[in-house]
């Protein structure tokens, strides 16, 4: 039962994203044309026909602020809360947890005609968002009621938050109007995997004696599976919770070259069905038992048969984090800064960055300062290794708080690093193929005068023959060493 409840605090806590992966903007990788519809990844002359992700690309980004980041980390690390500390109870002091994810499962864009630079393409992704306002005393009655030592505890439990996955499956196009101007747009089909949120109004929890103690709660609950057990099941996607969004993105080059963009990104929403469940509880939950496992047990036992006592199932909606990205960016050589202010629509969340890409051939390097509205400043670092038919990316947006995060992991020691609790990666790696996309004026072969030998070419004598042979290898040669050239 006290998995019940842990599920309640990550997957029913409210998912709220507020951090959006920003240091792409205007790189012309295929995640930056994915995400911003305006932007274009291909180059004429130089780019294949398609492009595709070769490994399921990601970003993750968790954030947790309060007294109680040790216990948090103790949890991720070693999955227990057991022995963690908790300095000031029966204060009712608040906690915040924020958390996004993605995963482009399938990322595939076509260069549709070098005139215009029209591309179109075609996106599968999961994504997952997380917020959450959990008080000290709900860490610690999750560990043991034995943390307290006062009799009586007010309004201590009041916590709130939710949780949201969803599939999305798209359609990007976008292509140039003049030298200036260009356009794009995106339509996305959304699927609802799971959605759960809770809200615990009034509660006091009141300790009766060293092995029983009860908490009145005040509240609700809303999820999309119910009390069931969380399966990986869960996750997969089903026709019942449907949903759509749209992006639209434009973009102008002024006469010093300077290079704005301006999206509006995933305006949208999720029909929930109605096998969706609500649940209003009132009650208290009494403990008493002489083993502290018993306890922990019937607890969570008793809370989860409260909740169940006024289920009803209804339809309802929600919206998913709609985003309008600002940027301009202007290339000095070798030196390429980018000015990005991005802001959610529906929720006080955004940012503000200065992106410093330094370039040589195909690698880049980027040291960003971002100003985040919740988090204040990050520094954030990226290396990217582009070329005109591949490219790599691997990066983070907090950069020293990750590395001391992913090393308190990899050694299970919550003491590692000081500061708030924040991890941030990603990373993907995407190639072209197909015939190269030029114009007529550099193209190494145009159809109808550099066709290789079909048809009527049999008829000919050996000499014409070998004579259209040696040419075709001659081609071949040439566009092979473009090739490599180019890549």
């Amino acid at each position: 039962m006290k998995k019940f409840c842990l599920a309640l605090l990550f997957l029913a806590i409210p998912f709220e994203l507020f951090c959006q992966q920003i240091s792409l903007t205007h790189s012309g990788t295929l995640y930056d044309a994915t995400e911003n519809p305006v932007q274009a990844s291909f180059q004429k002359d130089l780019s294949r026909k398609y492009q595709i992700n070769i490994l399921p690309a990601f970003d993750f980004y968790l954030l947790f602020t309060g007294k109680s980041d040790n216990a948090l980390k103790n949890l991720i690390f070693n999955k227990t809360l057991h022995g963690s500390n908790f300095p000031s109870l029966g204060n009712g002091e608040t906690n915040k947890i924020y958390s996004k994810s993605t995963v482009n499962l399938f990322n595939l864009r076509i260069f549709k005609t070098v005139n215009y630079n029209r591309e179109l393409g075609f996106s599968l992704q999961f994504k997952n968002d997380l917020k959450g306002y959990v008080t000290d005393e709900t860490l610690a009655l999750l560990d043991t009621y034995q943390n307290f030592n006062q009799s009586f505890y007010d309004n201590v439990l009041n916590s709130r938050g939710y949780n949201q996955s969803y599939w999305q499956l798209s359609v990007n196009y976008r292509e140039d109007y003049d030298k200036k101007w260009a356009f794009g747009g995106k339509f996305s089909l959304l699927n609802g995997a799971t959605y759960s949120k809770i809200n615990i109004n009034s509660s006091n929890l009141e300790i009766l004696s060293p092995e029983s103690f009860q908490t009145k709660l005040v509240g609700n609950y809303t999820s999309s599976f119910g009390t069931d057990s969380f399966t990986y099941k869960k996750l997969l996607p089903n026709l019942r919770n449907m949903g759509l969004a749209i992006s639209g993105g434009v973009s102008y080059t002024s006469k010093k070259n300077i290079y704005i963009t301006l999206n509006i990104k995933d305006l949208g929403f999720i029909h929930w069905s109605k096998n969706s469940s609500y649940y209003q509880f009132n009650d208290t939950v009494k403990v008493s038992s002489n083993s502290t496992n018993s306890t922990s047990s019937q607890y969570f036992s008793s809370f989860r048969n409260i909740i169940n006592v006024n289920q009803k199932h209804k339809r309802f909606n929600t919206v998913i984090d709609t985003k309008i990205d600002l940027a301009a960016s202007k290339n000095f050589g070798f030196y390429k800064p980018i000015f990005i202010f991005s802001k959610s629509v529906f929720r006080p969340d955004g940012q503000i960055a200065l992106l410093n890409n330094f370039r040589k051939n195909a690698f880049l390097i980027s040291l960003n300062p971002i100003y985040d509205f919740n988090t204040s400043w990050n520094l954030g670092s990226q290396i990217l290794i582009q070329s005109a038919n591949a490219e790599f990316y691997l990066g983070s947006e907090s950069l020293f708080p990750s590395y001391y995060f992913a090393k308190g992991y990899l050694t299970k020691n919550q003491n590692i690093g000081s500061g708030k609790p924040i991890g941030s990666i990603y990373l993907g790696l995407n190639v072209k193929f197909g015939r190269k996309m030029q114009t007529i004026g550099n193209a190494d072969e145009i159809r109808g005068l550099n066709d290789k030998e079909t048809g009527y070419v049999v008829r000919l004598s050996k000499k014409e023959r070998r004579a259209l042979q040696k040419k075709d290898k001659q081609t071949d040669k040439r566009s092979r060493k473009n090739n490599r050239r180019n890549h």
